[in-house]
């Protein structure tokens, strides 16, 4: 009886998150970033902000080469700190398997106006967002757009 009762639970839970991730549609863009050596990558980011939860968001990003084939995929998270939003990525090479991962923060001068990360990412329909990323000892830029 136990069982089925946190078997339940944990049903219910889904669906819940499920629900909530019904109630704000997905958004999607591109995305423009600089290493510090000025070699420029792009790529398409998806975004889902559930309405119960507008501090968090979850989302995917590939990088494409100039032909638009997809070079590597992952995934991105965010969170709201007293400072800006700050998150954290990942991402497989599409060639060789090999898994890379990093940090990623908003520039604050973008946040102005901006209640939840759903407010930011629908701003970069009018204006571009502008953050830096790490990943070790490298380190860039980044913007983000909507598809054109």
């Amino acid at each position: 009886m136990r069982r089925a009762g946190v078997t339940l639970g944990f049903v219910l839970a889904l669906l819940g998150a499920a629900a909530a991730r019904a109630e704000a549609p997905a958004l999607a863009g591109v995305w423009t970033a600089t290493n510090a050596g000025g070699t420029v990558f792009r790529g398409a980011w998806t975004a889902e902000v559930a309405a119960g939860t507008p501090d968090v968001a979850l989302g995917t990003w590939t990088l494409v080469d100039d032909r638009g084939a997809v070079r590597m995929g992952g995934t991105w998270s965010a969170r709201h700190t007293p400072h800006g939003w700050r998150g954290a990525w990942s991402a497989r090479v599409a060639v060789g398997n090999q898994v890379l991962s990093g940090t990623w923060e908003a520039d604050d001068r973008t946040l102005k106006g901006a209640r939840t990360f759903r407010d930011l990412l629908m701003r970069s329909a009018e204006t571009p967002i502008a953050g830096v990323w790490h990943m070790g000892r490298a380190h860039g830029n980044w913007w983000l757009g909507t598809r054109r």
